[in-house]
């Protein structure tokens, strides 16, 4: 049995149909639910995704939460947990760029200890077979040089307190493979949505800028054009999580599931996206001009909804359209060969546009679908 924490995220609920592929694996997922309804309203929504619906009998979800010592969990599941699982995919996380620095720890440093605790108890009782960190390649931080798998903490600064906290859970499941814990880290880096359908479970990070462009909202991109995005799509991330469990090959290692030297630049994935909305040309300006010279201007606007919104992600994300590192894939390569060859982000790029215009970037709803601008 697989125990997997975030399998109502976009990595975990994408990587769920993948795991039960596997007649013989049953699957696990602590998840976050007010009562026993909203529980199985989860287990239907992950349910309805899968490839076979014969898989949904193999598919089991425990009500649990990362921040209580205890995980939340009855004694039952505790026990449960204890006799019948056998590896860990550890995919949850707080994915907020603002929390403050303690909050941040507290889930995605604290959160990963006690996921190791358990893992830990496993290995002593000669149950555990693996344990899969899904980590961030942005562990990086503010560099723009080279990141290599093989390195995580190396000084560097960081743009956040997501940042900084899942390089210091990087570096302690690390630390426990070093000292024999059987497992991986694997590092995607920007996750966008389903390469062959565009459908997504965050509009975050790339669909801040996208969904301001698309509103007609600024017609000045504070970016560098040259700056690599690394971007990947989440089945592909899925797929390649799951070919690693499958080989032995990656125990012990570091994995960043990323475009790498195949990264677009912001001008390649801007002129996709104009090309997709048919919009107006955007003029670049440099992010410390913009931040020196033209945010000042724009204050006046922070006293509308609008203003709000474009202030609050600029600070967040646009840090990343400014410069990157390069994320080396030298071990993904090494164990999946060509399938560790990310797709190119043009090639499904309009996909991911129109799924989140159409859906003016909101999950659920009543299913409506809003047209796709028209204007030149």
């Amino acid at each position: 049995m697989v125990l997997l924490t975030g399998g109502t995220g976009q990595v975990g609920a994408a990587l769920i149909p993948r795991l039960l592929r596997d007649p013989g694996t049953r699957v696990l997922a602590l998840v976050r639910a007010r009562d026993d309804a909203h529980l199985e309203e989860r287990r239907r929504e992950l349910c309805s995704a899968l490839d076979r619906p014969e898989d949904a009998e193999r598919l089991e979800l425990v009500r649990g939460d990362l921040g209580p010592d205890d995980l939340g969990l009855s004694a039952r599941d505790r026990e449960r947990i204890d006799a019948e699982v056998t590896s860990i995919v550890h995919s949850a996380a707080s994915v907020r760029f603002d929390l403050p620095m303690a909050e941040a720890q507290a889930e995605n440093v604290g959160g990963t200890r006690k996921m190791l605790d358990i893992a830990r108890r496993l290995a002593e009782r000669g149950r555990l077979r693996r344990f899969d960190h899904v980590s961030t390649c942005y562990v990086a931080g503010t560099r723009r040089d080279r990141a290599r798998e093989d390195e995580c903490d190396v000084g560097q600064g960081f743009r956040n307190s997501y940042e900084a906290s899942k390089c210091e859970a990087d570096g302690v499941v690390r630390a426990a493979l070093c000292d024999g814990l059987p497992g991986a880290v694997h590092r995607p880096s920007i996750i966008v949505g389903d390469s062959r359908t565009g459908a997504t479970r965050a509009f975050n990070v790339l669909y801040w800028p996208l969904k301001i462009y698309a509103r007609g909202w600024w017609r000045w991109f504070p970016g560098s054009p040259e700056t690599r995005v690394d971007v990947v799509p989440v089945d592909w991330v899925a797929d390649v999580l799951a070919a690693l469990r499958a080989d032995a090959r990656s125990l012990g290692r570091c994995f960043h599931v990323a475009a790498g030297d195949d990264a677009p630049t912001v001008e390649a994935l801007v002129a996709r996206v104009r090309e997709t909305l048919r919009g107006p040309p955007l003029r670049y300006v440099h992010p410390r001009f913009y931040r020196r010279f033209v945010r000042p201007l724009l204050w006046p606007l922070r006293l509308t909804a609008r203003g709000r919104t474009i202030f609050r992600g600029g600070s967040v994300y646009l840090p990343y359209l400014e410069g990157n590192p390069v994320f080396d894939t030298a071990n993904l390569r090494e164990i999946l060969g060509e399938q560790g060859r990310a797709p190119s982000a043009l090639d499904y790029f309009e996909r991911v546009v129109r799924f989140a215009v159409e859906r003016d970037f909101k999950l659920g709803g009543s299913g409506e679908r809003r047209p796709m601008p028209t204007r030149r």
